[in-house]
């Protein structure tokens, strides 16, 4: 067993995908589900995250967490995800309520500092974490590592200069990238390569599983409108920043500090040899990551003849 998890989301599609991935790898290390604002709204991603449990059968917590960025408004990703973030999946069992609690945040730093130290994994954006670090800043002893999906080294997808995560609340990640002792950010530059192809997508679809004909049905639709953006395929962004904390020996990485812009180009991660805090995923191998989710996928099926 390893460190416990906190995984702090917005699903999402590729959220979607890297519950599958935690899931299988370490079902018992994730202690607590954070959903908040970012690919679509909160009231989606708690909903997401309640029906993606459910679906796995992954008995964790769901906490709702922070409904936008501290500073500003935002635009949700749902051109890419759909109106309820999982592309129009349906299901009908949802068993998992959310918990319900006045102040999200101290329930929050209290399973932290209740399992004594934590690691933290992010792939929304970085409200939360900057939320709790400024409320309860004796938080950071209680945190091991920090692995980020977010930013891009001169590239963006939301604009040509910024990635979603960091353009949604580049004050808190400003902050949260600034404030951490060691931190793992993992680029549009790392996870854009790893897509999956419609020939793969059709092959989980061929699959007699719950889980894996709900996966071709996001993933298709998610195919379709990343496609439309010029992406390679079905983009696992979160799914990549998630493997890079399970094996970081499949990644090439230097060390660096990272300033975000939060004023002429709100969001836009660039190189600072200010403070050398942040570990910044640089190369990966995309088909063994794909081979490695779709064996998360594809666990319980066995082809007949």
């Amino acid at each position: 067993m390893g460190r416990p998890i906190i995984l702090d989301t917005d699903p999402g599609i590729d959220d979607a995908v890297a519950f599958v991935v935690l899931q299988h790898y370490c079902p018992s290390d994730v202690r607590l589900i954070v959903a908040g604002y970012g690919n679509i709204t909160k009231e989606h991603t708690v909903r997401n995250a309640l029906t993606m449990c459910s679906l796995l059968k992954w008995d964790v917590p769901v906490l709702p967490g922070a409904s936008g960025p501290q500073k500003g408004s935002y635009e949700t990703a749902a051109h890419i995800h759909g109106t309820d973030g999982l592309g129009g999946l349906s299901l009908s069992e949802q068993e998992k309520k959310p918990i319900e609690t006045d102040d999200w945040l101290l329930y929050l730093y209290e399973t932290i500092c209740s399992e004594g130290t934590v690691d933290y994994i992010t792939l929304g954006p970085l409200t939360n974490l900057a939320m709790l670090f400024m409320r309860f800043p004796d938080s950071k002893k209680h945190i091991g590592r920090i692995v980020t999906m977010g930013g891009g080294i001169g590239k963006g997808n939301v604009r040509p200069y910024a990635e979603f995560n960091m353009f949604c609340d580049p004050e808190s990640a400003a902050f949260v990238l600034r404030e951490a002792d060691h931190l793992a950010l993992i680029p549009l530059n790392t996870t854009e390569t790893v897509a999956f192809s419609l020939m793969q997508i059709d092959r989980i679809g061929q699959c007699d599983t719950v889980l894996a004909h709900a996966l071709y049905t996001i993933l298709k639709a998610n195919y379709a409108a990343c496609t439309a953006y010029g992406e390679l395929g079905s983009t696992m962004h979160d799914s990549t920043a998630v493997l890079y904390y399970l094996f970081p020996e499949l990644f090439s990485v230097r060390k660096c500090g990272i300033h975000v812009n939060c004023e002429k180009e709100p969001g836009n991660t660039e190189l600072t040899d200010r403070r050398h805090n942040i570990i910044l995923a640089e190369q990966t191998d995309p088909a063994l990551l794909l081979e490695k989710i779709m064996a998360c996928v594809m666990k319980e099926y066995t082809p007949h003849g």
